[in-house]
């Protein structure tokens, strides 16, 4: 009995402070930590014979998406690999209340997770400063993208290095903000700035723009939201401003990645032609989303289908506009799920802007907060995680979702024993 708790309560907790670890090394070790994390709370929760909590009514709602999805999959043009994706997808669910069922029970855990996630951004910025003045990383892996100026730390190939730190900074950002409010200390500002400036400085060393778009809206959010900080926020910005300009004046490289190819890309330097969505390459896929929206405008064409279709020489649009997915989650949800999934992601956005725009609103109008800064700051986290108007991963690929369902049982915690139980 005692080995089984040990693995039933222990277990469980130390691979959710290694799941940000795993998601580093791809999506294989962090997939199967939580369909492990998933299986032993199912187990818990049938010893103590107590189903209550998945009567949750976050979890009823993702478990009707589930069911909408999977039927989609069974009337798309490749039900194998429709399924495959959506049949399973029940398992972040699963995860969530895994992880709001371990903070009923210590809500500590969450102080070491911040820590967790303090060493691993610290870490891949140094690791970062090694790989963008000497080639490669401190485990010799080097970025074989020639065309384009990327750094990758230990991502190896995976090109998410600024994805992973600048999404999950307003997750971090609320970790630091629920240790201060759990604790009543005050948050160590001489380590808040030098942070700040490691996020910046490492996003945009990864050459990822959208990821670096993401921080700047982030930063700005917070900003308005959590006043205590605002002095150190600022601060922070210009010293990162600085950097970021030495680093373009003396690297003609990230200059051409992150400023020269965007105006480019935009046609905004050409005046004999239009200016395009991001792209001609993203202007292409979201017209093939556009059109499977249009032929199949309820329930969409199925989860990941999208390469299916834009493969079949009937529904050619362009030479570079066929590829995995649209990259856009607004318009796969259109061409994959329909207006009926699409409804459940756009609902979900604009309460979360709603939230977020009143407690900025009503602290600098009444000076009053609506919600507590880790609670603003969470919010946050799923406003630049599903904004609409960048373009964006295959919301389906499992290392993106583990990302997206990661704070959700926090979410749910919060909603239970705090302020945010007001909005939600």
């Amino acid at each position: 009995m005692q080995n089984l708790k040990l693995i039933l309560n222990v277990i469980p907790t130390y691979l959710f402070y290694l799941l940000p670890i795993f998601l580093i090394t791809g999506p294989l070790f962090s997939d199967l930590t939580i369909i492990i994390i998933s299986l032993l709370f199912l187990i818990q929760l049938s010893i103590k014979k107590n189903f209550k909590i998945i009567t949750n009514k976050f979890f009823i709602i993702f478990i009707s998406f589930c069911v909408l999805i999977t039927i989609n999959s069974l009337f798309s043009d490749d039900i194998r690999l429709s399924t495959l994706s959506s049949s399973f997808y029940f398992r972040f669910g699963l995860f969530a209340l895994a992880v709001y069922y371990l903070l009923e029970k210590d809500y500590s855990i969450l102080f070491v997770l911040k820590n967790v996630f303090l060493f691993i951004i610290i870490i891949l910025f140094f690791d970062t400063l090694v790989q963008f003045f000497y080639g490669k990383n401190i485990l010799g892996f080097e970025n074989n993208n020639t065309s384009n100026f990327r750094i990758t730390s230990f991502f190896g190939n995976d090109e998410v290095l600024g994805s992973y730190v600048a999404r999950f900074f307003p997750f971090i950002m609320s970790l630091i903000f629920f240790h201060k409010y759990k604790k009543k200390k005050e948050i160590n500002k001489f380590f808040l700035s030098p942070f700040i400036i490691i996020i910046f400085v490492t996003v945009f060393l990864s050459g990822e723009r959208t990821a670096f778009f993401l921080l700047l809206i982030s930063s700005f959010l917070i900003f308005l939201s959590c006043s205590d900080i605002k002095k150190h926020f600022v601060i922070s910005f210009f010293v990162s401003v600085i950097i970021i300009f030495l680093i373009s004046s003396f690297n003609p490289s990230v200059k051409k990645r992150m400023f020269d190819t965007v105006i480019t890309q935009l046609n905004l330097l050409n005046p004999s032609e239009r200016v395009v969505i991001f792209s001609k390459t993203y202007e292409g896929h979201y017209k093939i989303a556009l059109n499977m929206f249009k032929e199949k405008p309820i329930l969409g064409h199925g989860v990941k289908i999208f390469r299916v279709y834009c493969a079949k020489p009937e529904n050619f649009v362009s030479d570079v506009a066929c590829t995995t997915h649209p990259h856009n989650i607004y318009m796969q949800f259109l061409s994959e799920t329909g207006i009926i999934g699409f409804l459940y992601l756009i609902s979900f956005f604009v309460f979360i802007t709603y939230v977020v725009t009143r407690n900025i609103f009503s602290r600098i109008l009444k000076n009053n907060k609506l919600l507590t800064d880790h609670e603003a700051c969470l919010l946050i986290f799923y406003f630049v995680t599903l904004f609409p108007f960048a373009p964006s991963g295959n919301f389906f690929n499992n290392w993106l979702s583990i990302i997206y369902y990661f704070p959700a049982g926090f979410l749910i915690y919060l909603n239970k024993n705090t302020l945010i139980k007001n909005e939600l």
